[in-house]
């Protein structure tokens, strides 16, 4: 998400989103996978990466900005919240109060891997057989997940030249693929219209519509 850039620079280590916002679709799968049940987000997970990273400290640490995980992950899979919450207003905190989250947000990855040990006894925190804490800074404000039983298969998919797109033959720009995996959710994605194209013909989301509507009260 927004630490992509460090993970990628300081780290040297490939990340699945940075702060670069042009491909929507890609964030928004990231969103729906962050806010998804764990064994729903494993399923993906498992065939994309080998670690999580989630910021557990300050006043916008990702339990803070996880709504927006959801609302963006719901603009590009209505069926995530559904059409009929386009802004996924079923996953937050009732009051604001982190000790009463919503059951969406409960089941939640990131709410689970951000609660790990720090809520004991109360049935909240990573499932060990999907995600196993590797690490955490001295103050608990950064820490990093390893996704177990992650597939061989994908990584080796994904590595392999041949499943790379290339702009021209010959060419150094090839961009890869999702797994053949993923096929199934990624088929699922609706294009996201940026703002200057509502104006396009076609089916309109909920998320689209309702943003159009905002809009239009605040002009009014």
């Amino acid at each position: 998400w927004d630490y992509g850039y460090q993970i990628t620079g300081i780290a040297r280590r490939t990340s699945l989103a940075d702060g670069n916002t042009w491909n929507h679709e890609q964030i928004a799968t990231l969103g729906k996978l962050l806010s998804s049940s764990q064994k729903k987000s494993h399923n993906a997970l498992r065939h994309l990466a080998d670690y999580v990273l989630v910021w557990t400290g300050g006043t916008q640490d990702d339990l803070s900005i996880s709504t927006h995980f959801a609302r963006i992950g719901n603009s590009v899979f209505p069926e995530h919240c559904g059409d009929q919450d386009p802004f996924c207003t079923q996953y937050g905190f009732h009051g604001n109060d982190r000790n009463q989250p919503t059951p969406m947000m409960k089941k939640s990855l990131v709410f689970n891997l951000y609660m790990h040990e720090k809520k004991a006894g109360v049935g909240v925190g990573a499932d060990p057989k999907l995600f196993e804490l590797v690490y955490k800074t001295k103050y608990d404000l950064m820490r990093l997940y390893r996704v177990l039983n992650v597939s061989q298969e994908s990584k080796k998919w994904v590595a392999d030249p041949k499943n790379r797109i290339c702009d021209a033959p010959g060419s150094w720009y090839c961009v890869g693929q999702y797994p053949p995996a993923l096929k199934k959710l990624i088929s699922a994605r609706r294009s996201f219209s940026q703002v200057e194209d509502f104006n396009k013909k076609g089916e309109k989301t909920a998320y689209t519509r309702m943003i159009e509507k905002n809009r239009h009260m605040k002009e009014l």
